[in-house]
């Protein structure tokens, strides 16, 4: 996955040929990737307040120089999953038609209260609790402006031993204006017809929703931070994903491109509205690198740039996990940005430089 696919260029429509009774994955969401400007401030906000684990952490599989972070559940399960391409002290993106405009988490209804006064202690902007679609909903920006909604439903557990933590997503809403086309094609992903209200139509899967916001007439998106850049569904296995690049080839879809991404092997298109859709497979999963224990503790680099790996590990952006000691961030009028050595001593230059300096001493 890398923001280079799904930031680039201008939105296109293209004919679609959807048929409602073809299902090519799996139901529900697999991940969701957005991009954030200050990657401290990202992780404070996702792994420190919402309490989400880094499951992995790597470089861009089209720009190895670009960090990429992966929060999720214990394990990083499909349907947890929030990824953030880092794009440090980058432009600011439009939200707008043909994107991803609010996430979704999903929490026990009960704790509804134990979140807004977490919200307010953290003193993280809140709106609510408010209904929305007959469910109880805190309305929180995190610290690029992204909408993330905490949803309280009723039966669902808290996971022993585990705290204050969302359970899983509950769901994204789309901006689109091409709305009956676009729930159309998400009917493909495990998805049916659901509740409606006002200009939002609901489309359910067994595990959660897509909320589909008719929003003709408004702006189109910009690629950007404080954006999203394209959303999963979950697909079986390879072959599944295989099939489904058929059966758009079929239907005349947008083009699609195919990835082995380690982890899991995705398709990425477009739907009718403009916004960029994934199909990634459960499996293998993030443990095939690391176990269980040491999820998202090390850093790792795409093969093909295994040569620079070193290189690569000084140039990105460093981050403190919460409860860890970090080193004090100054506003200053220009990007700069220093490497912080393991060792004392070992030295520090600015990251242009860093790589040729981390050798030199």
């Amino acid at each position: 996955m890398s923001g280079r696919i799904g930031s680039g260029g201008l939105i296109s429509k293209a004919g679609f040929m959807s048929d409602p009774n073809t299902p090519i994955s799996l139901s529900g969401i697999h991940h969701v990737t957005l991009i954030t400007r200050r990657v401290q401030d990202n992780v404070d906000f996702y792994a420190g307040f919402l309490g989400l684990r880094i499951v992995k952490r790597s470089g861009g599989f089209e720009d190895a120089e670009q960090l990429h972070l992966f929060y999720g559940d214990r394990t990083g399960s499909p349907g947890t999953l929030v990824t953030f391409l880092v794009w440090e002290d980058g432009a600011p993106g439009r939200v707008g038609n043909g994107q991803v405009s609010e996430i979704a988490f999903a929490v026990p209804r009960d704790a509804i209260g134990e979140w807004l006064t977490r919200a307010l202690d953290h003193r993280v902007p809140v709106e609510g609790p408010m209904r929305e679609l007959g469910e109880t909903v805190l309305r929180l920006k995190d610290p690029d402006g992204i909408i993330v909604k905490i949803v309280g439903i009723e039966g669902l557990e808290p996971v022993a031993g585990s705290g204050l933590v969302p359970r899983r997503l509950r769901g994204i809403t789309i901006l689109t204006d091409t709305p009956e086309e676009t729930a159309s094609f998400v009917t493909r992903f495990g998805y049916r017809a659901g509740a409606v209200s006002g200009s939002i139509r609901r489309m359910v899967s067994d595990t959660d929703v897509v909320d589909i916001r008719d929003a003709t007439g408004y702006v189109p998106g910009i690629p950007g931070t404080g954006t999203a850049d394209h959303v999963a569904f979950r697909a079986a296995d390879v072959e599944a994903v295989r099939q489904s690049q058929l059966e758009l080839a079929k239907r005349n879809s947008s083009p699609t491109s195919f990835h082995d991404r380690k982890y899991f092997t995705s398709l990425y298109v477009r739907e009718p509205g403009g916004t960029l859709i994934e199909l990634a497979t459960d499996g293998p999963g993030f443990m095939v690198d690391e176990d269980e224990a040491h999820l998202g503790s090390t850093l790792f680099v795409p093969p093909d740039d295994a040569a620079r790996a070193e290189d690569i590990r000084v140039l990105l952006p460093q981050f403190s996990l919460p409860g860890e000691p970090r080193m004090p961030r100054r506003d200053l009028p220009f990007v700069h940005r220093f490497f912080v050595p393991e060792a004392p001593g070992e030295g520090r230059s600015c990251c242009c430089m860093a790589p040729v300096a981390a050798r030199r001493t």
